[in-house]
């Protein structure tokens, strides 16, 4: 891979700096841009080849082969995740994220009811499909109460996580099933569209945060640059990348991990490159970075395990979960 270089720089960089941060801040064009630039062209240019290398096979192979949970475990944690994360932003005050601002204290209160319901529902595994329901119901007035430059940092990945629970909730959840029946839904036809929504929504994520916050912005981070000197290349010999390089730097590896996420291109290592940037991210960051982050290590799990599924044909007819007598059969394979 091209841009291998670790950029350390937290993706939502807007929860750990203030408001009144210098906003008239704008990339040079100058050799090091260029650079940046032509690495990032090449490695997207590389990505379908990489995504076809027997490495990277033999990687999957044996990933498949040697590691395995049961089924529906890692839907399982990542609804758990996903419920602690809500539960302790509403004991936080805070609605989904700490820079989402509501200004009525009645509508703040009626949201962190809400969240507390769904982080409870989740948690305790009682429902995926109506959490991920009431989610999307939620979002509705979210967007139109907060500004659009806060909540599309997150619209893609709620949108799509609260997808793939209603998706996958029949599968792996007796009440999920019930309602789908009440209702005369054909559960078995949804579930298979839950992996690739959450990894289409994942990746949607990433690319989003790098524009948003580096790439077509880099004001945010560089302010997030003047409390957090994480620029290591002067460290290694080379100061001639300034901090606003680094930034580029950052945004550039984020947006082209999101880019293979997203089109489902070495899924799997690009999903445990993330992981271990997170990883030292929560290091640095601490306890801030864990929570808002929760549900993505949960998601890291199903990707590593699972890659990033298909559209099309995830599920074969033999191997569709059986449904007889209250009992329920699942093949292995699935």
């Amino acid at each position: 891979m091209i841009q291998i270089t670790v950029s350390l720089m937290p993706a939502h960089v807007r929860w750990f700096i203030d408001s009144d941060y210098d906003v008239n801040i704008n990339f040079e064009v100058d050799f090091m841009f260029s650079v940046i630039i032509a690495g990032a062209i090449l490695t997207i240019l590389a990505l379908p080849f990489m995504n076809k290398s027997k490495t990277y096979h033999d990687f999957c192979d044996w990933i498949d082969k040697n590691i395995s949970l049961p089924f529906g475990f890692e839907w399982r944690l990542i609804s758990g995740l996903t419920g602690m994360m809500l539960i302790i932003n509403s004991m936080a005050g805070d609605f989904l994220a700490p820079n989402i601002v509501i200004e009525s204290e009645s509508l703040l209160q009626i949201a962190i009811v809400a969240q507390t319901l769904v982080g409870i529902l989740l948690l305790f595994h009682i429902s995926y499909a109506v959490s991920g329901l009431l989610v999307l119901v939620a979002l509705i007035p979210t967007v139109i109460i907060v500004p659009i430059g806060v909540t599309i940092d997150y619209a893609a990945e709620l949108i799509s996580l609260s997808l793939a629970l209603i998706f996958i909730g029949p599968s792996i959840s007796k009440v999920d099933r019930l309602l789908f029946e009440k209702l005369n839904l054909d559960w078995r036809s949804v579930r298979q569209y839950a992996l690739p929504t959450v990894r289409v929504g994942v990746g949607l994520t990433l690319i989003t945060l790098a524009l948003h916050n580096k790439l077509l912005d880099p004001a945010p981070s560089v302010a997030f640059m003047q409390h957090h000197n994480w620029n290591f290349f002067p460290a290694i010999g080379f100061g001639v990348i300034s901090d606003l390089n680094f930034v580029l730097f950052a945004g550039i590896t984020e947006m082209l991990i999101g880019v293979a996420i997203c089109f489902n291109q070495i899924m799997r290592w690009a999903t445990l490159f993330i992981a271990i940037l997170l990883t030292i991210t929560l290091t640095l960051l601490g306890y801030g970075e864990l929570v808002g982050h929760l549900p993505l290590f949960g998601l890291g799990i199903l990707f590593i395990l699972k890659g990033g599924g298909s559209f099309e044909g995830l599920f074969s007819k033999d191997e569709l979960t059986v449904i007889s007598k209250g009992k329920e059969t699942v093949s292995v394979n699935t």
